[in-house]
């Protein structure tokens, strides 16, 4: 006679096949993805208001204006059950009537990160680096061609 195995076992054994960076113990409980939290800080001269916009495919997260070294952040979970590589949240930064975008989150480059710092300078947006304790600017803004008069 041959006995069913239990929806507990199959579960288990579920759990177990799946990529060992997709599960998370939280303390909210279980979690099959890490949430990705986004900081954005305006850089700019002080008095340089920025105006940022942010957005993926499936979230419009609306227009903030940050102050000199003022933050705003966000955070999401990446979706496991669509193609990795899909996740993108990209930003419009707007400042002295120039504007500039960039993609905050791309799974491609950031699928390792939890936590991305970013500070939005004239000259590029950079990535705290917290293995290091420094700012790495070696990324540039997506070309624009958009002046507001």
């Amino acid at each position: 006679m041959m006995t069913r195995p239990s929806i507990h076992v199959i579960i288990l054994c579920l759990l177990l096949l799946l990529p060992s960076n997709l599960m998370v113990i939280t303390t909210n409980g279980f979690s099959l993805y890490p949430r990705i939290h986004v900081y954005i800080t305006n850089g700019l001269p002080i008095g340089t208001l920025l105006t940022l916009h942010c957005k993926s495919k499936d979230d419009d997260l609306g227009v903030h204006y940050l102050n000199y070294n003022e933050e705003y952040t966000f955070s999401f979970h990446y979706n496991i059950f669509r193609f990795q590589g899909y996740t993108l949240f990209f930003c419009s930064f707007t400042w002295n009537a120039q504007v500039h975008w960039f993609e905050v989150y791309n799974w491609d480059r950031d699928a390792n990160r939890e936590k991305l710092t970013w500070v939005i300078t004239e000259g590029s947006p950079c990535l705290f680096n917290y293995a290091k304790h420094n700012l790495d600017c070696n990324f540039r803004y997506k070309p624009s061609q958009l002046k507001l008069v």
